[in-house]
């Protein structure tokens, strides 16, 4: 057997021993104060609130009344969520179930 196209030595992978340097990161710097930021978070909220808004165009009139009363029922509606603490929310239930009758009990289960 003839061996003169082995090659000899130590094996090399594809890199060939150089290895790349790995890039740093660059740090941004802060610039923005704080009333900077605030005021970006009031325009965010504000185009949310444009957005929100009803678009009309193309609405009978019907269409548009239904939208409003809908609109109007649901802030009704979180007002008066708003209105009740938790701790008033939690009572209200308990007094609820203490009025249940007996018949929403779980029966005892075994001899007894």
């Amino acid at each position: 057997m003839d061996f003169s196209t082995v090659q000899k030595g130590k094996l090399s992978f594809k890199s060939s021993g150089t290895k790349k340097k790995k890039k740093k990161k660059k740090k941004r710097k802060n610039t923005d104060s704080k009333v900077e930021v605030t005021e970006k978070k009031q325009k965010q909220e504000d185009a949310k609130e444009e957005a929100t808004e009803i678009p009309t165009e193309g609405m009978t009139e019907s269409e548009r009344q239904f939208l409003l009363a809908r609109e109007k029922r649901e802030k009704a509606l979180i007002k008066s969520k708003i209105k009740k603490t938790h701790r008033e929310k939690i009572k209200e239930f308990n007094d609820y179930l203490g009025n249940l009758t007996e018949h929403y009990d779980i029966p005892r289960v075994g001899p007894g």
